[in-house]
């Protein structure tokens, strides 16, 4: 479920400017982007029960990079 809303948060910003295909990019980086920030917080020993912190956070930062990366010029 969290990887889901890893990739919808990834894609959030910018929805508007990146085509399909880099969507489905954003996505999949997304759901590891999540995994590697979680198994992060863990060694890190902070407490984050329902790993809002890797989907909202991590992910949001993630999708304000990805649209430096992948938004088309029109």
């Amino acid at each position: 479920m969290n990887g889901a809303l890893a990739g919808l948060v990834g894609i959030t910003a910018g929805c508007a400017v990146v085509t399909p295909w880099a969507s489905i990019i954003i996505g999949i980086i997304a759901g590891w982007v999540y995994i590697a920030f979680s198994k992060f917080l863990i060694k890190m020993k902070i407490d984050d029960a329902v790993d809002a912190i890797p989907v909202h956070f991590a992910n949001g930062m993630w999708g304000c990079i990805a649209v430096g990366l992948f938004a088309e010029p029109d």
